[in-house]
């Protein structure tokens, strides 16, 4: 059933999506965009920008989390998460 090869992939990302979306709303409860980069998510968005490359559908887990954050909160460790995953694919 080639249909059910990437279910994995969509359940993990879209999990991901939702507890990234559920702490982001414990941590930030202003309803204003900070313009800064903060931490735990660049590190979350670096791990799963690595296992992206190694095993696909933990990395969307971790991508998933830092996308899925509060809207305004998570754009620029997503874009840093995802360029890393496509260095890391080109250099290996």
């Amino acid at each position: 059933m080639a249909y059910f090869d990437y279910l994995p992939h969509l359940v993990l990302f879209t999990i991901g999506t939702l507890i990234g979306l559920e702490i982001s709303y414990k941590w930030h409860s202003e309803p204003f965009v900070k313009k800064k980069i903060e931490p735990v998510p660049l590190i979350l968005a670096l791990i799963g920008g690595g296992l992206m490359i190694f095993y696909a559908p933990l990395g969307l887990l971790f991508i998933g989390f830092v996308i899925g954050m509060r809207p305004g909160y998570g754009i620029y460790e997503s874009v840093i998460g995802i360029l890393f995953a496509l260095i890391l694919w080109v250099t290996l």
